[in-house]
Formats: C-alpha cells, structure tokens, sequence
C-alpha cells in the first residue's frame, strides 16, 4: 500500500474537511456559547444615579422657563405674531362747532321734557277749600270737568310766573275745548291764608283774566292736608318768613280720578331769576293742553 507522507517544508498542506452539518468548527477560530452571551446580564444602574439625572433634568427644565419668562418680560424674546382678521373702524363724523353766541335746542319726547307719570286712575283727595271770590270750591267735582291742578302763590318769585305763562299758553292751545278744563292753583304760603292775600297771586300771574283759573285756600289745618295729599312740602325761614315748596301739576278727569303727574321746572341764572325760552313755554303750554284734554275725554 502506497502511503503519501507530507513532509515538513515541502510547501504543501492538506486542509481539513468541513463539517456540513456545522457541529465541528473550524480550528483556529473562537467557540462562542450564544445561549450563554443572550443570558448574560449588563449590571445595574445604581438608583442614586438616576435620581440624581431625573433631579437634573428637572431642575434644568424649570431654570429654563425661568429665563424665558425674564426674557419675555425684558422684551427680549418677542411671541410669535399671530395674523388677525383685517378690522374696518367707521369714525362718526365732527360736527362742526356752533357760532359764538348760539346754543343747540336737543330734542325730547313730549312725556320726558314734562316728566309726565302716568297715574293709576284712583280718586285723587277731595277738599273743599275757598277761591278768589270768597266762594267754596271743590277740588274734584266740577260738573264733568278735568282739572289741571298747580301750586303757588303770590309772593313766589322763582318758577311761579314761568308756569303762570305755561298755563296761560295751554288755555289759548285748548281753544274751545278749555270750556271742559279748568286751571286750579293751591295757595302754597302759610302764612298768608286770607282770601284777601290771593289778590297778589293774581296779579302776578296774570291769570285773573281767564274765567276757567281759580286760586283757592283755607284753614291752616286744612291747606296741611292738601299739601301732603299731594306731596307738596312746604318751608319757611323763621326769621324771612321766605316761603320754598317743590313743585307738581296734577291731571285729574271728570270723574276725579288722577290721571297723570308731570314736574314744572325752570332756568335759574346766577342771580336768582327764574326763565325759561319761549320755545319751552310754547312747547310746555302745548303739553298742558294736550293731557288736559286727554284727561277730560276718559
């Protein structure tokens, strides 16, 4: 039998066979036990050491929207801007200024220039009291007639003569129809009562002329009554014996129920005179007529 023998040196080696089945490695490289290195473990981390990270990452994270909000506030990290919608502002027009010397009339309903209240219909306070002729006069019962129910008397000097043209203004508005209203006026002075002090009143006011105006007073007593009745609050200073009362004008139907309140008022200038524009005592004497009226068809 024929033997081949390699010899050392003769340039020539045989390689060893491969394994097909992979169970003989060849020689020369390292035998790794994969199961072995898949189950090998890494050490653990300490937990100090990730508490210490979390505790940074928090505190980083609050110093930054710490400097944020110092720079936003110092202006020097501006927001964003958002784009708004495009907005159209209309501007009323100036009105150009009125002359020297001129003044602008401002327009109001009928109702609020006369404050006029609209009553419940209940009976208005019944008196008897005396007119200008010495001869009794009921409040309320006139025969089917309204009444438009002022008060003052003759020693006012402040608004006063302004309702005395008001209501000689409403009597001519009236026109035929003033022969169903007549024009009371309460005497609002304590301390002249006497009939014989009505004469001032009239002729002050220049009423005396109308035949459907009368002036009444009475009793002290009495003229209390009436004043309260109808919410007229009476002053006098003791050592002028100067007599102030607010003032109201009453509507009352032919039936002598209340029917509206209104509130006379006039311009007071700086010393002491009471006026008002003609177009106020026009337009106040058209009011008066119009709820006198209105007043004597309920």
């Amino acid at each position: 039998m024929n033997v081949d023998v390699e010899h050392p040196g003769s340039g020539t080696m045989s390689q060893p066979e491969e394994d097909p089945e992979g169970e003989n490695p060849p020689v020369g490289r390292p035998v790794v036990d994969r199961a072995a290195a898949f189950a090998t473990v890494s050490p653990a981390v300490p937990r100090k050491f990730v508490y210490w990270a979390l505790a940074g990452v928090a505190v980083l994270g609050l110093g930054g929207l710490a400097v944020e909000h110092l720079l936003s506030s110092a202006g020097l990290n501006p927001e964003p801007t958002t784009a708004h919608a495009a907005t159209t502002t209309t501007l009323a027009p100036i009105r150009a200024p009125l002359a020297a010397g001129r003044t602008e009339e401002l327009s109001a309903s009928l109702r609020a220039f006369m404050g006029l209240t609209t009553l419940r219909a209940i009976p208005a306070p019944q008196y008897t009291l005396i007119d200008q002729a010495g001869q009794p006069y009921s409040l309320v019962d006139r025969s089917g007639k309204a009444i438009v129910l002022t008060f003052f008397n003759g020693s006012c000097n402040d608004i006063c003569p302004v309702m005395a043209a008001e209501i000689r203004q409403a009597d001519v508005d009236l026109g035929p129809a003033s022969e169903n209203v007549e024009f009371v006026t309460v005497n609002t002075d304590p301390s002249a009562l006497a009939v014989s002090s009505l004469a001032a009143a009239q002729a002050q006011s220049e009423l005396g002329a109308l035949p459907n105006w009368h002036i009444v007073t009475g009793p002290l007593a009495t003229m209390n009554g009436v004043w309260k009745s109808y919410g007229i609050a009476i002053t006098v200073v003791p050592h002028t014996r100067v007599e102030a009362h607010n003032d109201a004008i009453y509507f009352i139907d032919p039936q002598g129920r209340e029917r509206y309140q209104s509130t006379p008022f006039a311009n007071e200038s700086r010393t002491g005179i009471y006026s008002l524009s003609s177009a106020d005592i026009t337009r106040w004497g058209s009011g008066i007529a119009t709820y006198a009226n209105r007043s004597a068809t309920q």
